[in-house]
C-alpha cells in the first residue's frame, strides 16, 4: 500500500505540468533534489532487490517507469501499444556429464579436475590444433590473427602477484576478431579456490540473448599444473611458459583437443525496455529523434558484506542513469513550446549482462534507425568530483563542440563537462550508448567513473550527491534542447565514423 500511494505521488507533477505548459525555466526548476531523491528512493529501495535481470523486480522497475511516462503524456513506444518493448532470453545450464574434452597427442584431460568452463561455452564440439599465446602484447604488436584462427589458444599472462591471484585476468585486444575455436586461460590459484570455481560454474544459469552469445567465442580454463603436464608431453619445458617483454606466438605441433560443451535448457524469459516518445513541433524534423537513454537493471541480491548488507541497491549503477531519464522526460513535457525533433525517452534492462537491451532496441528500433540523429546516455552521474561529470565521445563527432558550448553557457551549474581522463579502461564501449555508436548513430556519454561502492551492497541511496545528479539532468537538459532544436543533425568525424562503425568499433571489451 505504501509503494502505490509513493508512485501517486511522484506521478502528480506531469500530470499538472502538461495540462498547460510551462517556459523552459520552469521546466528546468522541475529537475530538482527533492524530486530526483524521492524517485530514486523507489527504484533503489530494498524492495527493489537490486533490480536483477531476469527477476520480478526489473520488471516492476520498468512499469513503474512506465508509469511515469504515462503520466508526462507521452506516446507508448513499446509493444502492441504499450510503454514495454520486450525482448526473450534463452536460459541452459552446462552439463558436466554431457561434455567432455578429447586430447589427440598428449595426456587426457578431464573436465571438472583439469579443466573448467568459462564464458561463451555454448552447446556444441569444437575441435582444432593448440597454439600458445604467452603474454599480452603492447602498442606496438599487432595480434596474429592468422596463426589462431580454428585454434584452441592457450593464453598465458604474467603471473599475478599473491593478494591479486583472483583478478581478472584481460584477454589480448583482437583475439575475438581472430576467431578461434576456443580461448583457454591457466588458472593458478589453490585447490580449494579451483574446486569452488567448478562448484559455481556447475550450479550456474546461462543466458542468451535473441543473437547468441555476443562473441561466438567459447572459453575454459585449466589448471597450470594440468597445462605443464599437457606441454610436457610436447617438449615444452615451464621456462618456455614464462612470459616476457613482448608476446610470443607459438603453436604446439602434433596436439590437437576436440571439446564437446552440452547444455540442459531451462527455457525462455522476457527482458523489459521501456519506451515513451515526445512528439516534435517542427512538421518535418519530428520525424527525426533524439534518445535520452539509461539503465534499469543492476546485480540483484549477493553475497552479505561486513554489515550483512546483501541487496545490491545500484544507487548510482544506474539507478542514477534511469531517474535522470525520467526526470527528463517529466521537465520536456512540462515545456509550452516543444522541440522541434521528437525525443526518445529510453531505459533499458540487461546493461549488467552484455548490453542486451540496448543491443535489442538498436536492432529493433521503434523508428527508423536511421532518422535517430543522437543518443545521449547517462549511467553513473551521481558520485565523486561534485563539479563535474565525465563526458565520454566527444571527440567523435560535432556532439563534442555543441556539448562544451552549451557547458560554457551555463555556469550556474557550477559542473564540467570533462573529457575522457580513463582512455586505457575503454568506457566507450562499456554501456548502452556503444550499441548505438556502432550502428552510426553520434552519442555522447556521462559519466562519474568508479568508486568503492560500485557493485557493491554499500551503493546507497544515502551515498549519492543527489545536487550533482540533478546538475547533470539539468546539463542534459539543455544540450537535448540544442541538439533537438538544431537545423543540422550531429555529424560524425570522418575518422571516428571508419574506425566505429565501418570497422566494428574501437578497441577490446
Amino acid at each position: 500500500m505504501r509503494r502505490s500511494i509513493l508512485f501517486a505521488v511522484v506521478a502528480l507533477p506531469g500530470v499538472l505540468a502538461c495540462q498547460s505548459g510551462v517556459s523552459t525555466e520552469e521546466a528546468v526548476a522541475s529537475i530538482s533534489d527533492a524530486d530526483y531523491l524521492s524517485k530514486i528512493s523507489v527504484i533503489a529501495d530494498d524492495s527493489m532487490r537490486g533490480r536483477a535481470n531476469l527477476s520480478p523486480e526489473i520488471t516492476k522497475t520498468a512499469e513503474w517507469v512506465a508509469s511515469q511516462f504515462q503520466a508526462d503524456g507521452l506516446k507508448p513506444g513499446g509493444d502492441d501499444g504499450t510503454f514495454i518493448q520486450h525482448y526473450t532470453i534463452e536460459r541452459s545450464k552446462l552439463d558436466f556429464e554431457a561434455s567432455s574434452i578429447q586430447v589427440t597427442g598428449g595426456p587426457a584431460l578431464e573436465l571438472g579436475e583439469d579443466m573448467n568452463f568459462g564464458r561463451g561455452a555454448g552447446s556444441g564440439t569444437v575441435t582444432g590444433g593448440v597454439v600458445l599465446v604467452v603474454g599480452t602484447p603492447d602498442s606496438s604488436q599487432a595480434f596474429p590473427a592468422e596463426q589462431v584462427s580454428g585454434k584452441h589458444v592457450i593464453f598465458i599472462p604474467a603471473a599475478a602477484a599473491p593478494e591479486t591471484a583472483r583478478q581478472r585476468v584481460r584477454i589480448p585486444p583482437g583475439l575475438a576478431d581472430a576467431a578461434p575455436a576456443s580461448v583457454i586461460t591457466v588458472d593458478r590459484n589453490s585447490d580449494e579456490d579451483w574446486s569452488a570455481a567448478v562448484d559455481r560454474t556447475r550450479e550456474q544459469i546461462q543466458s542468451r540473448p535473441p543473437w547468441g552469445s555476443g562473441t561466438g567465442m567459447a572459453s575454459f580454463t585449466i589448471r597450470e599444473g594440468s597445462l605443464t603436464s599437457l606441454l610436457a608431453a610436447k617438449g615444452i619445458s615451464g621456462a618456455a611458459l614464462r612470459p616476457g617483454a613482448r608476446m610470443v606466438v607459438r603453436e604446439v605441433p602434433g596436439l590437437e583437443m576436440t571439446i564437446t560443451t552440452a547444455t540442459q535448457d531451462l527455457g525462455s524469459f522476457t527482458q523489459p525496455n521501456t519506451v515513451g516518445i515526445l512528439e516534435g513541433s517542427d512538421p518535418q524534423l519530428k520525424n527525426e529523434y533524439l534518445v535520452f537513454s539509461g539503465h534499469m537493471d543492476h546485480i540483484g541480491v549477493g553475497r552479505p558484506n561486513a554489515q550483512g548488507d546483501s541487496i545490491n541497491n545500484g544507487a548510482d549503477d544506474d539507478g542514477s542513469g534511469t531517474i535522470a531519464v525520467v526526470e527528463l522526460a517529466e521537465a520536456f513535457s512540462m515545456l509550452k513550446n516543444r522541440p522541434a525533433r521528437s525525443i526518445i525517452f529510453l531505459t533499458v534492462s540487461g546493461e549488467e549482462a552484455g548490453l542486451w537491451g540496448s543491443r535489442y532496441f538498436s536492432e529493433h528500433p521503434v523508428v527508423p534507425l536511421d532518422q535517430i540523429v543522437a543518443d545521449l546516455n547517462a549511467d553513473m552521474i551521481s558520485r565523486n568530483a561534485p563539479d563535474s561529470i565525465v563526458v565520454i565521445g566527444k571527440e567523435h563527432s560535432d556532439l563534442g563542440t555543441t556539448m562544451n558550448r552549451v557547458n560554457q553557457e551555463h555556469p550556474e551549474l557550477n559542473l564540467t563537462a570533462a573529457d575522457d581522463i580513463w582512455p586505457e579502461q575503454n568506457f566507450y564501449r562499456r554501456s548502452d550508448h556503444f550499441n548505438f555508436a556502432r550502428r552510426g548513430v553520434p552519442i555522447l556519454f556521462f559519466f562519474c567513473g568508479t568508486h568503492e561502492d560500485y557493485h557493491q551492497p554499500s551503493d546507497e541511496v544515502s551515498r549519492m550527491d543527489i545536487s550533482k545528479a540533478t546538475r547533470t539532468t539539468k546539463l542534459l537538459f539543455y544540450l537535448g534542447m540544442e541538439v533537438a532544436d538544431a537545423a543540422q543533425r550531429p555529424q560524425w568525424n570522418p575518422e571516428s565514423r571508419a574506425e566505429i562503425v565501418d570497422n566494428g568499433g574501437i578497441g577490446g571489451r
